[in-house]
């Protein structure tokens, strides 16, 4: 990369040549004065090498910018609460995307040790907001293990929204017009009228079961790369106390109070994380139930109703503070991409409409219930389905990378154990 320090003597003017190459101000400056950075066209985004990242970082980076900027001065390690000592996180990573070596990369379980709270980008001096380029990486990494892995750019691509939500649609009106009617009771408002429990139990199993088997295949090839060997050769004795290492931390959510940039992150990520769990778990014991012949639907003072009445507030109260202060780093030129946007939305609706399906039905309003709760479905059927492919899947790989990271941790002691006590025999 080439600089151009653009102080020079008073009256002095830039040459025809000069003045006709392309620069770019990346705010970098030197004794006061602003260095401009000449377009340098060995190193492009765009090259044929490595085109899938050029695309994907594309996204959240106008032209890549903020890769170019990238001082590599090591601002954005020395200001992350959660890199851990002699780490070089996240600075490594932006240089590995920088040499565009997308392999390295989606191998590495150190990005998900990133939680996106920004502070590293508040404190860049070159504006190159690592802190985003972490996420765009996160998505690309997701988008890589997801089998199939078409499906996965289909569904985080905002054109085909459409088309992602046609498909569930489809499927429960073929449910509806098999199993359910079309012209449900009117009076009282009776949702199995419309759709009997076993058909919307059999139609949610199904995506359910599909939704599982494509995560756990992603699963399987994120391990590979994650912890440097397949799933079957795993050393039972390290696994599960990684994994349990691994659980505690996810479920404390202990990382998050260290991030400075949004105090209230973590308070508001485990809202998110505890309504949705709180939410899926209880409509899968719902399920079970109905099977069993247990009367639905439950007044509105059962236990059941009450504890997912709750979940879905604190839902939507997490939900909104992110929203909230996406929409204030958009509003600041650090914009979200669509794979954070969709998922906070899909949360969002399904949580106000389940609601409002509520409301509509102990007020027998027919007119509103009916439509309301379809559309609760599709939405519900939408994040369900796409769990293997949407930022949902951060559930997934993040406690696979953590439980990868521990896990060599562990086998990297029991080596150097194994090799003091050959040393001193």
């Amino acid at each position: 990369m080439m600089i151009l320090n653009q102080s020079r003597p008073p009256g002095e003017t830039k040459t025809r040549s000069a003045k006709a190459r392309p620069v770019r101000d990346y705010g970098w400056r030197f004794r006061g004065e602003r260095v401009e950075v000449l377009k340098d066209q060995s190193f492009t985004l765009g090259s044929t090498r490595q085109p899938a990242v050029a695309a994907l970082v594309s996204s959240y980076c106008a032209d890549g910018a903020s890769l170019v900027s990238c001082l590599q001065c090591g601002m954005c390690t020395a200001s992350c609460n959660v890199a851990e000592e002699g780490s070089l996180f996240p600075r490594r990573q932006m240089t590995l995307l920088q040499l565009g070596l997308k392999e390295s990369l989606v191998a590495d379980p150190d990005l998900w040790l990133c939680f996106n709270c920004t502070d590293c980008s508040s404190r860049c001096p070159a504006n190159a907001r690592p802190g985003r380029v972490m996420a765009a990486i996160r998505q690309m990494v997701v988008e890589h293990y997801a089998m199939p892995s078409r499906v996965g750019r289909l569904v985080n691509d905002p054109k085909n929204l459409p088309l992602v939500v046609l498909a569930p649609v489809i499927l429960l009106l073929a449910a509806i017009a098999t199993g359910g009617s079309f012209a449900p009771q009117r009076s009282p408002v009776r949702f199995a009228s419309m759709l009997p429990h076993l058909t919307l139990n059999l139609v949610f199993l199904g995506a359910t079961g599909l939704a599982v088997i494509c995560a756990l295949l992603g699963a399987m090839r994120a391990w590979t790369g994650f912890a440097g060997e397949p799933i079957w050769h795993v050393d039972l004795r390290r696994l599960f106390p990684a994994l349990g290492s691994a659980g505690r931390e996810i479920l404390t959510h202990r990382r998050f109070a260290e991030c400075e940039q949004f105090p209230l992150s973590r308070w508001a990520h485990a809202a998110v994380f505890y309504g949705f769990a709180s939410l899926f778990a209880l409509a899968g014991v719902v399920a079970a139930l109905t099977l069993l012949g247990l009367p639905y639907p439950f007044p509105l003072l059962h236990p059941f109703k009450m504890v997912g009445n709750l979940a879905a507030m604190v839902l939507i109260s997490g939900c909104g503070y992110f929203l909230i202060e996406r929409r204030k780093a958009s509003g600041l030129g650090d914009p979200s991409s669509w794979f954070d946007w969709a998922l906070l939305l899909g949360l969002l609706l399904v949580a106000v409409t389940g609601i409002l399906t509520e409301i509509f039905r102990y007020t027998d309003s027919a007119a509103l219930a009916y439509p309301t709760y379809f559309i609760h479905l599709v939405l519900a059927l939408t994040l369900l389905v796409s769990l293997p492919y949407s930022k949902l899947a951060h559930v997934v790989y993040r406690t696979l990378a953590l439980t990868a990271r521990r896990y060599r941790q562990l086998g990297e002691a029991a080596r150097a154990h194994l090799q003091n006590r050959r040393v001193a025999l």
